[in-house]
């Protein structure tokens, strides 16, 4: 955690920022596609 720190605090914050949103719009269209199950948690236990 205190390399993640070091980083954020030497560097800009916003590669995180892009990377979460990539992946949110990935696994929605994922899911749109029916590629991913949005209970497949539930069926997994």
């Amino acid at each position: 955690m205190n390399s993640f720190m070091k980083f954020i605090s030497t560097k800009s914050f916003m590669p995180f920022v892009w990377y979460r949103i990539a992946l949110g719009i990935v696994i929605i269209v994922l899911v749109s596609m029916g590629v991913l199950s949005p209970h497949a948690a539930e069926s997994a236990g």
